[in-house]
């Protein structure tokens, strides 16, 4: 009997797996037949972080059927590819098709309304990891949130429906619709404002996994270690794109930085995978202070270039390139001896573990 339910739920981890890969590749596929930019620099991070939450979730399910946490970043990844691929298939079928290709407002419709599905169902890891044992009241906690939840995405029909019956929709080079909307008040709260509604139940999860990891101990504190890293460079991540993103006009440096902070999201899929699969648990401890020392000796670096540049061009006067040049060096001859004694100790702890 075990053996038939392992046997069925690695067939429905592959099943959706596939469905949400071959959305990803519907989505590539129709944003270069459009010619839309929704599939671009930013559109490719945004793949990353579903492909990376599947493959974690992936591995998790067909390593540990049982566990919830795998099954949950599943269903994380397939809705957000889905609102990511039907927005374009309804741009395709209701403007390049002309009828060819069925269902468009249909997709725009679901598409619209189911925005909020992978954040409402990813946000539950915080509850459910590691292992999803959930006392009583926990249990209530979420069945409450799943009410909540669905009544959310029911309230998020209203502008989708909305959108989905004008008789005729215009879109941007970038995929967007650029129709006016109404600007009622009933259309307005019906947007975005009914997610925070949950804000509460996310909190109170973050305080409990914060009680849970002050109590832990042994593996399971390791575990919890390894997800507050995954959090951490996460919550990092997603500030700073919010900051990049809140300038006019990104450069080519503000853009890459976008990029870069929208792909550090997947340390927490990472994270959590690493912790539930327990694959090299107690190296935690070495990550966290190896990335505390190298911030703060960088940030030293920086600030002691910084300096010498600045004395070099305002102090001394020297305002050719080979005093930067000669700054730059200063600063990475600072560097090469904090490097080389890393590496010494790296060796000595390799040797000492064999």
């Amino acid at each position: 009997m075990m053996a038939v339910r392992r046997t069925r739920a690695v067939a429905v981890a592959w099943s959706l797996a596939a469905v949400t890969v071959a959305m990803i590749a519907g989505g590539v596929l129709l944003s270069q037949l459009l010619a839309s930019s929704s599939v671009g620099s930013d559109g490719g991070s945004v793949l990353a972080i579903i492909a990376a939450f599947l493959a974690v979730g992936l591995l998790v399910a067909l390593r540990q059927p049982r566990n919830p946490v795998g099954w949950v970043l599943i269903w994380t990844a397939l809705p957000t590819a889905f609102i990511i691929t039907a927005p374009l298939y309804a741009q395709y079928a209701l403007t390049r098709a002309y009828g060819a290709a069925p269902g468009g407002r249909l997709a725009l419709l679901l598409g619209n309304a189911f925005w909020p599905a992978g954040i409402l169902i990813g946000m539950t890891s915080l509850l459910l990891f590691p292992a999803g044992q959930l006392s009583r009241a926990a249990r209530r906690g979420l069945a409450a949130y799943i009410a909540v939840a669905v009544l959310i995405i029911a309230s998020q029909a209203i502008p989708a429906w909305y959108l989905a019956t004008l008789p005729h929709l215009h879109w941007n080079a970038a995929g967007q619709i650029t129709n006016p909307h109404p600007a009622g008040w009933a259309y307005q709260l019906s947007t975005g404002l009914p997610v925070l509604a949950l804000v509460p139940f996310w909190l109170a999860w973050i305080v409990r996994v914060v009680i849970r990891f002050r109590r832990s101990t042994g593996d399971a504190r390791q575990q919890y270690k390894w997800f507050a890293t995954g959090a951490a460079v996460t919550i990092t991540g997603l500030i700073v794109m919010t900051m990049v993103e809140a300038q006019a006009n990104l450069s080519g440096l503000l853009s890459a930085v976008n990029v870069l902070a929208t792909l550090v999201i997947v340390a927490l899929p990472l994270a959590m995978g690493m912790g539930i699969l327990r694959y090299r648990l107690y190296d935690i401890d070495r990550i966290i202070s190896r990335t505390l020392a190298y911030a703060l000796v960088t940030g030293l670096l920086i600030g002691v270039g910084a300096g010498l540049v600045l004395l070099a061009t305002q102090v001394l006067r020297l305002s050719s390139p080979a005093s930067v040049a000669a700054a730059t060096l200063v600063a990475a001859a600072l560097f090469n001896p904090l490097r080389q004694r890393d590496r010494k100790s790296t060796r000595l702890n390799s040797s000492h573990i064999t």
